[in-house]
Order: structure tokens, then sequence, then C-alpha cells
């Protein structure tokens, strides 16, 4: 199995796919494409994860579903303040193209292993650290605004004005 040093994480019109584009370990760059199905399972497991691991969720001042998606999304905004710009995943016409067919997701330590595997049984991993996949996580729902697809897979926390008041605490000078 190949392991991506690099992605870059884009919304291709055309094939109405998600691509992954990845830089791996010998120096090769491939493109995989992520179907709507698979990318919605993808999410749902991944934030699950997120929400299940997050730390102080147990606390009394997060018991309530307000109060824990404030922090959760307190914590989203943070890890995605913290991204670095990076060049993008240099693809070439000769880099092959393949469509995943299947994503396996490993737990290792404060992180995640994504094994994306291909329609020939090709399989590519990219390790993420929980901050990284929250960064990941950021990038893939502005993508997602691009598709045009249903936005029910996101969480409320993951969204941007999360933090605004409800109507009940806004207060009118």
């Amino acid at each position: 199995m190949s392991v991506f040093k690099k992605i870059t994480t884009d919304y291709d019109e055309q094939e109405d796919r998600i691509t992954i584009c990845g830089l791996t370990d010998k120096n090769e760059t491939v493109i995989l494409w992520l179907t709507l199905r698979l990318a919605t399972r993808l999410i749902n497991h991944c934030i699950n994860l997120l929400e299940k691991d997050t730390p102080n969720l147990a606390d009394k001042a997060t018991k309530t579903q307000n109060s824990r998606e404030k922090f959760q999304n307190f914590i989203q905004e943070s890890a995605e303040q913290q991204t670095t710009k990076e060049s993008a995943v240099s693809v070439t016409n000769d880099s092959p193209k393949s469509l995943i067919i299947k994503i396996d997701i490993t737990n290792v330590g404060s992180g995640i292993t994504l094994s994306f595997i291909d329609e020939f049984n090709t399989g590519y991993e990219v390790v993420l650290t929980g901050q990284q996949l929250r960064q990941w996580l950021g990038m893939l729902h502005l993508i997602w605004q691009k598709t045009e697809w249903s936005t029910r897979v996101w969480p409320e926390w993951m969204a941007r004005d999360c933090l605004q008041p409800t109507s009940d605490e806004l207060s009118i000078h």
C-alpha cells in the first residue's frame, strides 16, 4: 500500500466527484475520485469519531446539546485557524486516475489512518492527527459548498455561524 506524503482535495464538476490528488512516498502522483455515497459515509464516520473522542464533553458545562455544539465549533475553528497554506499536489496528464470503492479507517494513537482502496484493489494511506482530521474536514466542508449536494451530512457545529446567539439570547439596543 502506498502512503501519501501530501494530499490536495477538490471537487471535479465534470465528474461530479470529490478528487483527492495525492503525492506518494515514492514521489508518484495519483488522482482518486470519491463519490457522494462514499464521501457521506466517510464524513459521518469521521464526525462520529471526533464527537466521541473530544475531551471535556463529559464536563457539566457541555451537558446540553447547544453547549456541546458550541464546544465542538470552538475546537473546529481553532484547528482550522492553525491550517498552514501549502502548495497543491501537482498532477500531470499521466497521473493515474481511479475510483475509490472502499475506505478503511483505523485509529492510531492520537489520530487515524485512512486507507483508500480503488477499483483495481490498489491502496493508498494517509495518516492524520486529530487536528489534521479537523482541518481536512473543514476544507472538505468548504469544497462541499461547490457541489450543490445536500449539506445534511454536516453537523451544526461545522457551520460558521454556530457561535451566533440563538433567538432567545439576542438582545436589541
